[in-house]
Order: C-alpha cells, then sequence, then structure tokens
C-alpha cells in the first residue's frame, strides 16, 4: 500500500521536538514503500542491540491478514480506523528498546497527530529512496504516481525529525554474488548506523586525530551543494586529509522543493565516503524573517550533521535553535565587511563579548575582507585576544586578495577548497606547506625496522601520503636480526636524533616492549607492539625529557577488515565464532580483534600445538583478569577434525600464517577442512600475510604453473575462492596493511589519513612487483 490521503494531513504544529533522546528510545523508522524501511531497520536492530517491530508482521497476527487483505475485504474506511488504534498500541507498548517499521501508510490527521506526538520524545526518521524506485514499487501510472508521492512526502516530512536517504549502488543483477549483494547492503549498514549514533549524540572521533576544533591547524573542505551534481566531484578525494567537510547551502537552495531530499541524499554520500565530521553551514540573507530563518536550520538539522552554523545576529530565535538542535555542536558565524585587524579590535571584541552574553556555542567564526597581506598580523593578534576574552576556540580570517596568509596562520578549521584559486584560497598541501616554510611544522622522520623490510609496502604508503598533503616527513627501512640492533636504533638513530616514530616488524614486536618507555593499553593487552611514537614528558623541574610510547596497530588493521567486510547477515551477535589460524604475533591482534568486535567463541588452529595451547592459556588468564567469565577460547589439533560440537560454524576466519617458507620461500600448502566453511550466511576470510618476499616472486616466476595454482595466492586463498559464491568474503593482506597504516599514520602526525592516496600507493606497488592482491 503507498501513503493514501484521508482529509488533510495537516503538517504537525508541535515541531521536531528536542532532539534529545534516552539512550534507549525507540527508533521509528517511515517512508514509502520500497523504501527499505525493514532493511533498515533489522540492521538498526543488530546493531543497536534492539528489538525489531514490524506493522504488517503485528498486524497479520492479530488480525489473520495483510494490511492489503483487511482493507480489499472491509474498506478503506474500516482499515484506517484500525490502522490508527493499532499504531497507537505498538507506539505505547514499545516506547523504549525497539525499532518500528511500517508505520504510516495513510495519510490523515489523526494518524499524523499521534505520530507527532510520538517524534516530540523519540527519533522519527523518514527514510527517502530514489523517486524512480519508489515508482517501481507503488506502481500505476505516472500522473497517479505523482500525485502520491507528493502528498506522502509531505507526510512524512511533517511527522517526521529526521531525514535519511538509503543510497544504495545498483549492479547488473548478473554479476552479483551472494557476497557481493550483501556486502552493498553493508555499505549502508556502517552508514545507517554511523547516522544513528549521530542521532543519540555517540558520535566516534577518529582515534588518533586531533579535535577538528582543536587550535593544532586543523582545516575543513568547503563543498556546495551544487559541487555533488555537476559530475566532477572525486568522492574518493574527499578524504584528502581535511579535518572536516562544511557543506555550503543558502536560503534560495532551501526554498526550492527538493532541497530536503537532495541534502540527505549528498549526506549519505558523503558519511559513505568519508570520516570526518560534517558541518551544515546554512547562510541566508540577515533581512528575511526570524521564522523563515528558524525553519530554515530547523530543516537542516534533520540530515543530524555534527555542527552546524547560526548567524550571531540572529539572537532573536537563540532560544527555539537551543531547544531543537539535538547534539550537533554549534558554531556561530559573523562576516565583516572589512578586515580583521588593529582598527576593528575593540570595537568588535566588545561587541561580540556582548553577543556571546546571550549565546552558547561550541565555536565562533569570523570572517573579514582584505585586499593587503599586510592585514595578517593585526587579524592574528585579533583572534588570540578574542580567544582568550571568550574562552572558545575562535576561527578568524580575511578573504579576498590579503587573506591568504591570514588563512595560513588560523589555527582552527581553515577553510580548504579542491580546486583553490591560487590567489585567494588554499589546498590542504599548499597549507602545509606553508606552515613548513615558516617554521611551525616540523619535519619528522620515521623508520620501519625488522626482518625482509626492504620489500615491505609500508614507505611506499606512508611517503605518498605525506607528501599529497604538504608534509616533510621521511620514511625509510632498515633490516635486523637481533634486539641488540633494535635498541642501538631506539637509543643512537644514525641520523643523530631521535626518530619521531618506528614500524616494528616481525620478530620483535614483543621483545621491543621492554625497551620502550610506556605502552598503550591495547598493547599490553595483546603483550605486543608494532608502532613506537617519540613523545615528551614534563619533568618537575620544567624539563622536557623524550619518551617513547608503544601502541599495535596490527589489530586495529585485523578488526577493521572483519568489520567492514561481515555481511549484516553474520551481524556479531551472542554465538558468533571466528577461527584464528596460527599462534605468533599477528594470532595474539586478530584474537584481540575479534574480541574487541564482541566475539566470545574462539578457536585457534596451529601446526604446532603448543604453541597455540600457550596462546590460549595468555587469553584465557587475560579474560580472568577483565573478569570476563563468558570468552570461550580452545584449540583445535588437527585440519581434519570436525568442527567442535555445540559451536556454530565460524563466520570469522583470520590466517595469520605466512604464505611461503621461510627458508625456501616455496609456498606453504595448507588447506583446511571444508565442514567448517558451510556456515550458511558464509562468512568473511582475512588473510593477514600479505608480504612476498623478492626471492619468492621470482622463484614462483620460474616455475610457473608447476606449484598447481594462482603464482601469488595461497593455497588457503584458493580454497576459500570456491566457497564465494556462498557468501565467504576474502580479504587479503594488503587490505589489512592499509587499514593498520591509517592508524599509523594517525598516530605519526595526529591528522585524519588521505585515505585514497595510501591506497591507490599499495596497490600501484603491488601491480609493479607482482604481488597477489584482491580490490
Amino acid at each position: 500500500m503507498s501513503p493514501q490521503t484521508s482529509g488533510a494531513a495537516n503538517p504537525r504544529q508541535k515541531g521536531p521536538g528536542s532532539r534529545r533522546y534516552t539512550d534507549d528510545a525507540t527508533i521509528l523508522l517511515v517512508g514509502f514503500i520500497g523504501a527499505g524501511k525493514k532493511t533498515l531497520g533489522v540492521i538498526a536492530s543488530a546493531a543497536l542491540h534492539r528489538r525489531f517491530i514490524e506493522f504488517e508482521a503485528c498486524f497479520q497476527s492479530k488480525l489473520g491478514s495483510s494490511p492489503q487483505e483487511f482493507a480489499a475485504a472491509h474498506g478503506f474506511v474500516r482499515y484506517r480506523e484500525v490502522e490508527i488504534d493499532m499504531c497507537q498500541e505498538i507506539l505505547s507498548k514499545h516506547q523504549t528498546g525497539c525499532v518500528i517499521a511500517g508505520l504510516g501508510l495513510t495519510a490523515s490527521f489523526p494518524y499524523s497527530r499521534v505520530l507527532a506526538d510520538f517524534a516530540q520524545r523519540h527519533p522519527v526518521i523518514y527514510v527517502r529512496r530514489n523517486k524512480a524506485d519508489i515508482q517501481h514499487s507503488i506502481g500505476g501510472d505516472p500522473a497517479k504516481f505523482e500525485r502520491i508521492f507528493e502528498v506522502g512526502n509531505k507526510f512524512f516530512e511533517s511527522i517526521s525529525n529526521f531525514d535519511f536517504f538509503n543510497l544504495t549502488q545498483e549492479v547488473p543483477r548478473q554479476a552479483e554474488s551472494m557476497a557481493h549483494t550483501s556486502l552493498k547492503v553493508k555499505e549502508i549498514e556502517r552508514v545507517f548506523v554511523k547516522f544513528l549514533r549521530r542521532i543519540f549524540g555517540k558520535t566516534q572521533q577518529l582515534l588518533f586525530s586531533a579535535d577538528a576544533l582543536s587550535e593544532t591547524h586543523t582545516y575543513a573542505l568547503y563543498l556546495a551543494l551544487d559541487d555533488f551534481e555537476t559530475g566532477g566531484l572525486d568522492l574518493d578525494g574527499l578524504d584528502a586529509g581535511a579535518d572536516a567537510i562544511n557543506v555550503s547551502l543558502n536560503y534560495e537552495d532551501y526554498s526550492h522543493g527538493s532541497v530536503m531530499n537532495r541534502l540527505s541524499r549528498h549526506m549519505t554520500t558523503l558519511r559513505k565516503h568519508t570520516r570526518v565530521p560534517i558541518i551544515i553551514d546554512a547562510t541566508m540573507d540577515s533581512q528575511r524573517a526570524a521564522t523563515a530563518y528558524f525553519k530554515f536550520l530547523e530543516n537542516m538539522l534533520r540530515v543530524a550533521p555534527d555542527a552546524f552554523t547560526v548567524s550571531i545576529e540572529r539572537s532573536d530565535i537563540r532560544k527555539e535553535i537551543y531547544a531543537i538542535k539535538g547534539h550537533p555542536k554549534m558554531i556561530v558565524f559573523y562576516n565583516h565587511n572589512g578586515p580583521l585587524g588593529s582598527e576593528t579590535h575593540q570595537a568588535l571584541i566588545t561587541s561580540i563579548r556582548s553577543s556571546f552574553e546571550d549565546w552558547s556555542f561550541d565555536a565562533l567564526r569570523l570572517s573579514g575582507q582584505s585586499s593587503v597581506a599586510a592585514d595578517t598580523l593585526s587579524c592574528v593578534s585579533f583572534r588570540q585576544k578574542l580567544r582568550d576574552a571568550l574562552g572558545v576556540p575562535v576561527i578568524a580570517y580575511n578573504e579576498g586578495p590579503g587573506g591568504r596568509a591570514s588563512k595560513i596562520l588560523n589555527p582552527t578549521l581553515t577553510p580548504l577548497t579542491l580546486q583553490p584559486n591560487p590567489n585567494t584560497e588554499l589546498s590542504i598541501r599548499e597549507a602545509q606547506q606553508a606552515l613548513v616554510s615558516l617554521s611551525l611544522l616540523p619535519k619528522k622522520d620515521f623508520m620501519i625496522i625488522g626482518q625482509d623490510v626492504r620489500v615491505s609496502l609500508s614507505p611506499k604508503m606512508h611517503i605518498a601520503a605525506y607528501s599529497s598533503v604538504g608534509l616533510p616527513h621521511t620514511y625509510t627501512f632498515r633490516e635486523i636480526q637481533t634486539c641488540s640492533e633494535m635498541e642501538e636504533i631506539l637509543q643512537y638513530p644514525s641520523s643523530g636524533s631521535p626518530l619521531d616514530g618506528i614500524t616494528i616488524s616481525l620478530p620483535f614486536k614483543t621483545d621491543v616492549i621492554q625497551l620502550i618507555d610506556e605502552i598503550s593499553p591495547d598493547a599490553k593487552d595483546i603483550n605486543a607492539v608494532n608502532t613506537v611514537i617519540l613523545d615528551h614528558r614534563i619533568e618537575p623541574d620544567g624539563a622536557r625529557r623524550p619518551l617513547y610510547r608503544g601502541h599495535n596497530t596490527d589489530y586495529i588493521g585485523i578488526r577493521d577488515c572483519i568489520h567492514a567486510h561481515l555481511s549484516p547477515a553474520n551481524a556479531i551477535r551472542d554465538g558468533s565464532t571466528a577461527l584464528i589460524i596460527g599462534a605468533g604475533g599477528m594470532a595474539r591482534a586478530a584474537i584481540y580483534a575479534c574480541y574487541q568486535l564482541g566475539v566470545r567463541r574462539i578457536f585457534v588452529y596451529n601446526r604446532t600445538l603448543s604453541n597455540a595451547q600457550s596462546l590460549i592459556k595468555y587469553y584465557r588468564e587475560w579474560a580472568i583478569s577483565r573478569g570476563d567469565d563468558s570468552f570461550h577460547l580452545d584449540s583445535i589439533e588437527s585440519i581434519n577434525d570436525p568442527w567442535p560440537s555445540g559451536f556454530r560454524l565460524p563466520t570469522i576466519m583470520v590466517s595469520c600464517i605466512p604464505g611461503r617458507h621461510p627458508d625456501t620461500h616455496t609456498p606453504v600448502d595448507f588447506r583446511i577442512s571444508d565442514r567448517w566453511l558451510e556456515s550458511r550466511t558464509g562468512g568473511v576470510y582475512v588473510q593477514v600475510c600479505h608480504l612476498i618476499c623478492l626471492q619468492c616472486v621470482m622463484y614462483l616466476k620460474l616455475i610457473g604453473d608447476q606449484v598447481g595454482y594462482g603464482k601469488f595466492k595461497t593455497r588457503l586463498m584458493e580454497q576459500l575462492d570456491q566457497w564465494s559464491s556462498k557468501g565467504w568474503v576474502i580479504v587479503d593482506g594488503l587490505k589489512v596493511l592499509i587499514e593498520q597504516g591509517i592508524a599509523q599514520y594517525e598516530l605519526f602526525t595526529r591528522r585524519p589519513a588521505p585515505i585514497h592516496i595510501m591506497r591507490r600507493a599499495v596497490q600501484e606497488e603491488a601491480v609493479k612487483n607482482g604481488y597477489f592482491h584482491m580490490w
């Protein structure tokens, strides 16, 4: 059924509510048939551990027929009465702990009043989708559909307080595999869950990057709504290293009826391609009525941005804004007609401090106009004085031909563009190169050490990333064979000054712990370190003493690869099981990654059983020390054994054994029992060991097809490849390298990583050197 009219479905009068809810407030999904409410509802219930309730299933259970069958048998008027009663019953009984989908099949005033009342204390999300897809689901002649769509769209907007655009990529049906289809849903799952967490104020900042509003020279990439629609926007390039994305939207755009559909669609696109906060920059002529400006902002908040801007001159609606803004941070802005400099210091500071008493905002953004660079130092001084006076982050710079230098020296959310005007605008590369030339951004030296690291792809990946964002850092390698060599590097590097960061490769990830000053909680739990960074401690006498701090990003790479490729059908729940192959340092990280994802049943297979048992003993004692008695960890003695009884077949498998023999460089001939792969929903297989040394590559080229399988695949990967049509997704070690490298980059630089640059560098090197890879 599609939304049917029954009298005027008047827009609600109460507004969207405060947009602040209890953590367990029930979520209601509304929208047209075919929008994907049921799929999103199942996703939300699994991710947030809530009960899923579908209106049609409740209707069928209570009345013995579907809504469509009931309406056909008893008439639409009777159906509408029953529908409203059942809607009220469902909403009153399930105020908390649920996700509800399927309400809102008729657009009537009594119905809209019931749903709008519910929206005062609960998130009600209008699930939008491509209009053509909706028409395909509803059917009928185009003219009738247009009327249905117009009425239904107004109705759903009037009863909801959030918008989410369900954007999925279409691929030819014959090209789809079970795994491919599930991963399309996985992509929208990631975006939707992120959207829900934003609604409840549960934002997840990048693990190691500085806060976007800190005074550490952070940047905001400025985009306009039209940039998404001209066809020239490089979506992969949106993660170019900026700390936030600023989407500019003016009232003229908003006044066109389709803007909310466009905005919600582009927000989904942004959340799909970026990890950084999104700021909605809503601008409007200050002469327009306060009610129009308030409605403008209210609708922008429907997409749950991380932050939004509001003019400091609109203090007449500040109370109303606070009442409906929810969790997004508020950045108050003021555009000054002249330069921000010495002549404006006192007058502007006095005026803004007066306005500050009326507002309670998270940051202040000021822009002036300047034609001469001589205004720069006055602008810098003005910003600092205002920052000291207000005690909140202040963004201040001049626009125009003379404003470029003031943007370079502005320390918080400096505006960037993808294709900057060389006279007035900046790219992140230009901004950071300028800071380097002013000695405000020091050069850092990094190194990877271990055995066989001369063929590591890490140096190429890191150097490409640094270069793309204008950082002068170096990343070299040094092969070592003993711990004493590692100790020498830590204490007396060849450069004469301490290294700023070190990547620790095999086999020294445990040995390094005794040589460093501090260790992160994760690395301590794993008992292995693969990343060491130089930090400093301030002593009681004021002296600044260098210290090395150890981290583990291996588990982050494994964890993120599992999470990104585990289909919604295999979402981790009680009873989910993982298999770890190997018992070395990477197996330690793999067990920890699975534990962090919520897996509490893990089996380990290793050729040397005693090593597996030693690893299991370590983690059992670790779990006991945490008071976790639900963690089941055990070994499997033989690959020919049946899967342990009483446990589900694994849906997560991580291989941590090398693909070659260390002495002969010949491929390792290893397979597992096919019976272990018979999970009805498949699973994700992660091959951690990504490196094939140059000697191995040469060997494989010499013997060619004599090995009996693809030159650069492991035998185990070939086995899993045969199960891909049954839902198994293969993740090769190069992807793990990239994911852990992202975390490592952000530890080294305290900045968001340019992911597409790092991925491209690894891909190019893999092709160049003949490494096997799957993209």
